[in-house]
């Protein structure tokens, strides 16, 4: 089958990203470019068009009434992902060999540009939920301990990055922790990328964007979290903490020469689509919609974990004794195919597309799961065995010009990792280069299973002393 018959492919329901459910909740204006001969969008950076970084031109128009829309100083649509926009964000807040806060459940994305660009990440880390295994929000009194810590005397912080909200929707109050950090001068750049569409609904009891927080820098992911294309993204600059030409010099500096035209018109479209006031109300009948599918499901005995985004079904599988990647593979046969598969659980997105016999459906299917199963395990979260504060024993990019030699990853315990051990989704890095390998993460990441595969065979890369 050649890929372009597979993209042809159906599924029952696709609860997966990108949340315009496989084109059925895309900008109206979006649909009707499509729908004109094909390839007539293809056009390259002409005049009237311009780039993200322009200085005049119909894009710079759209961003500019952005920016005043929504108070902030500037923004920039990018079609390199929400990955290209954080690693942009990272260079415009620090330079190599200086340090950058990061909490334990960041991005690849940041870790990679930290590699490339000799920034030094210290991590913090999270409280953690006994039942699901998964981090809980961030509280401002956890990180007043974080910034307190006697191990950050006389470290130069550059920056911090918040993560809000998580993959599976848990999110926290916002404003109290960027104003913290703004407190000890330490400017802050916020992971939105799965909160996007919160900067429209903010009276519909959904949590507060970073944007309204006033963070100095917010990314968004328009394909995850509004009804935009996959790769589309938003960043939104505020303040005078860091200046806006540097920002657009590092977004320069990653951003491709041969910006896709559609998707520019996907970033523009997908944000006017939310500003609309018919299509707003549309919108959030999904919200509303969700909610009561929440309710409903649990009223009928479906163990889901509570979040604060209503478009994440948050399946607890672990309560029956089923870890996320059995479940997955149960649920990818019915044609029904989620977002993230975990030890513990396994999460669906909801996406923007009216979700009709949606509750009779799930609940027989997981009626079917649990019949199917004869054999329950007995789950227990394994918490992760970080300290509070790690600082990587060797610079990472240092540790990538070393010597390295591969080995199993039982034998690795005492040295020092030449890898990224990182499952995707959620791309969240669980050792990088730098850091020691100590015989807890050892013993925790075999339990905790990477993509639900055996780790007894694993192999990672340490460097040669």
């Amino acid at each position: 089958m050649s890929i372009s018959s597979f993209l042809r492919k159906k599924f029952s329901m696709p609860l997966f990203f990108p949340s315009h459910s496989r084109g059925k909740a895309l900008p109206k204006k979006l649909v009707q470019l499509l729908r004109e001969e094909p390839g007539l969008w293809d056009i390259p950076e002409l005049p009237e068009l311009g780039t993200p970084l322009s200085d005049f031109g119909l894009i710079k128009d759209s961003q500019d009434y952005f920016a005043k829309k929504f108070a902030v100083n500037s923004c920039w649509f990018g079609v390199n992902g929400a990955s290209g926009l954080l690693q942009s964000s990272i260079l415009s807040m620090a330079n190599p060999g200086e340090y950058i806060l990061l909490p334990r459940n960041i991005h690849i994305s940041i870790i990679k540009i930290c590699l490339v660009a000799n920034i030094i990440p210290i991590f913090f880390d999270l409280e953690y939920s006994e039942i699901t295994g998964q981090y809980l929000p961030i509280k401002e009194a956890w990180l007043k301990k974080i910034l307190k810590s006697n191990l950050l005397n006389n470290i130069k912080i550059s920056g911090i990055v918040l993560v809000n909200p998580y993959y599976q929707g848990y999110s926290c109050e916002i404003k109290p922790l960027v104003d913290l950090c703004h407190g000890f001068e330490i400017p802050v750049l916020v992971d939105e990328a799965h909160g996007s569409y919160f900067l429209f609904c903010e009276d519909y009891g959904l949590p507060n964007s970073a944007v309204m927080a006033k963070a100095d820098l917010v990314v968004h992911s328009l394909h995850k979290s509004l009804n935009g294309l996959t790769q589309t993204a938003m960043l939104w600059h505020h303040g005078n903490i860091i200046d806006k030409s540097k920002i657009a010099k590092k977004i320069n500096l990653l951003q491709t020469t041969s910006p896709n035209s559609l998707l520019i018109a996907s970033c523009d479209e997908s944000i006017k689509d939310w500003l609309e006031k018919d299509s707003l109300e549309e919108y959030k009948k999904r919200i509303k919609e969700a909610r009561n599918i929440y309710k409903e499901l649990v009223s009928r005995d479906v163990p889901l974990i509570k979040t604060d985004d209503p478009l994440k079904i948050i399946l607890n599988t672990g309560s029956y004794g089923i870890d996320g990647f059995t479940a997955d593979k149960f649920f990818y046969k019915k044609g029904v195919i989620s977002e993230l598969p975990e030890m513990m659980t396994l999460t669906f997105c909801l996406g923007f597309e009216e979700q009709s016999n949606f509750i009779d459906m799930f609940e027989n299917l997981w009626k079917s799961l649990l019949s199917s199963i004869k054999e329950r395990k007995d789950l227990q979260p394994i918490k992760p065995p970080f300290s509070l504060i790690q600082i990587p024993e060797i610079p990472p990019s240092e540790s990538l010009l070393r010597n390295s030699q591969k080995v199993n990853l039982n034998q690795s315990i005492g040295r020092i990792s030449a890898d990224i051990i990182c499952p995707y989704p959620p791309g969240i890095p669980l050792a990088i280069p730098g850091e020691r390998i100590e015989k807890e993460r050892v013993d925790w990441l075999i339990n905790q299973g990477l993509k639900g595969e055996n780790l007894l065979n694993f192999y990672i890369n340490v460097l040669i002393t």
